[in-house]
């Protein structure tokens, strides 16, 4: 194949561009939903969001965790052919690998997928939700459905551009 019988170069779309807004770095204020009906765990963390061509972005989280250094990343693109948002999460704390899939209606993206939960030493449903406030602040939160159905809060994280 030459280059010039090679298909066309795929383009970023108006989402990629939605995910080029991300890339900087942010400060997290993070609430830790660890038992129903008690108080949150607070902590403040930093997260960098570099591009990986037009198409991506990947993350690292960096915080503490009852004490112990807590680091996450996370890659999220959008595919145009399945016309959805899709992000991978792994973390130091979980042997456990996130795949989330989902939409954006308005100033909110969506996205659900299954994962292991230490909670239930089991494969729970998760939903996430991403609502941004303006392009320097969001807040992003996270839920699972326990195996009797009852969705929990498991995270709210409101992130401020550093």
């Amino acid at each position: 194949m030459t280059e010039q019988s090679a298909p066309p170069m795929p383009q970023p779309t108006a989402e990629h561009k939605q995910l080029a807004e991300h890339v900087g770095t942010w400060k997290v204020h993070c609430k830790f939903y660890m038992e129903p009906g008690q108080p949150p765990m607070e902590t403040e963390a930093k997260e960098i969001v570099e591009p990986v061509g037009p198409f991506w972005t990947v993350s690292r989280f960096e915080s503490s965790m009852m004490g112990a250094p807590f680091v996450g990343r996370a890659t999220v693109g959008y595919e145009p052919h399945a016309k959805r948002w899709v992000s991978t999460w792994v973390d130091s704390m979980s042997p456990a690998l996130f795949l989330l899939a989902g939409s954006l209606k308005g100033d909110t993206l969506t996205m659900t997928g299954e994962a292991w939960s230490c909670m239930t030493n089991s494969v729970l449903k998760h939903r996430t939700t991403e609502k941004r406030i303006s392009k320097d602040e969001f807040l992003f939160e996270m839920f699972c459905t326990m195996p009797d159905g009852t969705e929990l809060k498991m995270m709210t994280n409101h992130y401020k551009r550093a």
